[in-house]
């Protein structure tokens, strides 16, 4: 098909009608919808711009609230076009910026003040509900099952009728009252918020709560847990509120709040009720969250309503520790592994010989416990720091070794806890290629570096969690250095810096401390199942990592 006949001139009187929805786009165009498709921005040539206003937002949107028409001919027929061809024309780019694909995130008022800012929100949230690639052409669903038709037609309606009234005066639909007190529900934010808008969290949280909307209850129930800069500290409602939710709504989080509130006593003077904090938390724990298991292991740990049982507690925190590792590793820094860390850590104090290894879980915890705080600050987690800090000084003293060696440490080896940095290093991430780069130094020893490649030319190598206790290191890392000494061991490592250009690729490695020698570790590195790399050891030293998410 030529590119004339694609060519289309549009009146500015089918402009308008087009903003309206009186007619589509495949009717300017005189053919199918799919069409459209055919059709570039320079095919579509306008006789004059048209200012489209909100008024003509509303004819169109009522237009597709009356008829059965789906999300795949909304797309094609009217919103494409609009951005796609029609954006500039309707001097939309005067009020929503130049780049109509950004329409989707741009910032929006709270509360819209002029026509404008309410055909803004309604584009916004069209812009981020509406994607083409979300939706199937054979299986469209009906427009209305995707975007809240009817309510964007009240919030018009609302607006045209109250604008001559004060903001506070003004009716609401229940969605923009949802968005606004989402959107205010930070204590920060709201403690330095007018009086209006105040006024305004707490009139729309309460008639929420009353027509049993989710979020008000939500919202509602924690800013009465211990109270903000709105609703005072109500113990009693809170808990009224979070039994509605984890029962009504399957919102397991509410249960695990409840179980807090019985085990400080936050209904009887502070005196706790174990047996009721037990109850919540298990109805937390079965819906799969994990602090209410840590909470469960330490009433175990405790004795509190149950039987003291330290060795299941031990197997949860262990569990927990490594199920949140995991989480904290693949870039989920606000994640519970701070508080699994503190608690497996301290759990290892009553256990001989496992110093040196609390202490290496510890600087973990901190290490994790200060990511957290970096993306939102906050009273608890600032307590649970100074928790770590306090079992990181009682360890440190405990140590019989000085931690404090500026840029790395000779350490024994035929132990696992000096292997550890290395064996964890290359089994964090499954299926992952490692480089082994070997140099021999003047003085005759070998310095290993062990590098992760990234799993595709696109992205940088993953970074997993390293940790040195004798130097006081805990970081994220994509590469760990160390030097050993020559000996009857290390002939395979003067092989490979002769023959082999100093480097081999491996996925696998075992590190094995034979019974029958005292101080010895061997290194056994695989590549798919075949040896390519041994040598033996009786000491190492590891050169201080960088942390890289720095």
């Amino acid at each position: 098909m030529s590119k004339h006949d694609h060519y289309v001139f549009v009146t500015q009187n089918h402009l308008a009608d087009f903003a309206r929805y009186d007619m589509g786009f495949s009717d300017i165009i005189e053919g199918e919808l799919m069409d459209a498709l055919d059709y570039k921005p320079g095919d579509v040539e306008c006789e004059s711009s048209y200012p489209m206003m909100l008024q003509d937002l509303r004819a169109a949107l009522e237009a597709f609230s009356e008829s059965s028409t789906d999300v795949y001919v909304f797309l094609l027929d009217w919103w494409l076009p609009l951005m796609t061809y029609f954006y500039k024309e309707l001097c939309l780019d005067e009020i929503m910026g130049p780049d109509p694909d950004a329409i989707g995130s741009m910032e929006v008022r709270d509360i819209p003040e002029s026509e404008e800012d309410v055909l803004v929100t309604i584009f916004n949230v069209i812009g981020r509900t509406v994607d083409i690639r979300q939706f199937s052409q054979t299986l469209p669903p009906p427009l209305k099952d995707v975007l809240d038709l009817d309510s964007m037609i009240e919030m018009i309606d609302n607006f045209m009728e109250d604008k001559d009234l004060p903001i506070e005066q003004r009716r609401y639909t229940r969605p923009q009252k949802v968005a606004f007190i989402n959107h205010w529900n930070n204590n920060m934010l709201l403690e330095d918020a007018p009086e209006g808008v105040k006024q305004l969290f707490r009139q729309f949280t309460d008639e929420l709560c009353d027509e049993g909307v989710l979020d008000a209850l939500k919202v509602k129930a924690y800013a009465l847990y211990g109270g903000n800069a709105v609703y005072e500290c109500d113990w009693a409602e809170s808990a009224r509120l979070l039994e509605i939710l984890w029962k009504d709504y399957s919102f397991g989080y509410a249960a695990n709040t409840l179980g807090y509130i019985y085990y400080y006593g936050r209904l009887d003077g502070g005196v706790p009720n174990y047996e009721r904090a037990f109850y919540y938390y298990s109805v937390a724990s079965s819906f799969n969250i994990i602090e209410a298991k840590y909470k469960l292991a330490d009433m175990f740990m405790n004795g509190y309503y149950v039987m003291k049982n330290p060795p299941m507690a031990f197997q949860t925190y262990l569990k927990l520790y490594n199920e949140t590792k995991f989480f904290f590793e693949s870039g989920d820094a606000g994640c519970d592994f701070a508080d699994c860390a503190l608690r497996l850590g301290d759990s290892l104090k009553v256990i001989p010989g496992q110093e040196l290894q609390r202490y290496k879980i510890l600087l973990e915890a901190k290490y994790a416990i200060d990511k957290r705080l970096q993306i939102a600050p906050d009273f608890g987690d600032r307590k649970v720091k100074d928790n770590i800090v306090k079992a990181l000084d009682e360890s440190r003293k405990a140590l019989t070794l000085n931690p404090h060696f500026k840029h790395g440490r000779t350490v024994i080896l035929g132990n696992n806890d000096y292997t550890q940095p290395i064996e964890e290093f290359v089994s964090t991430f499954a299926g992952i290629t490692y480089e082994l780069s070997c140099k021999k130094l003047k003085s005759g020893k070998f310095k290993l570096r062990i590098t992760r490649l990234p799993e595709s030319e696109d992205k940088a190598p993953r970074l997993s969690l390293s940790t040195q206790p004798w130097t006081d290191f805990c970081g994220l890392v994509s590469r760990i250095e160390f030097t050993v000494d020559e000996g009857k061991g290390t002939g395979y490592l003067d092989f490979l810096t002769d023959k082999c250009g100093g480097s081999i690729f491996f996925d696998t490695l075992n590190i094995s401390d034979p019974l029958e020698y005292t101080n010895i570790s061997t290194f056994v590195f695989y590549d798919r199942g075949h040896k390519v790399l041994m040598f033996t050891s009786d000491k190492l030293f590891y050169n201080k990592p960088k942390d890289e998410a720095d």
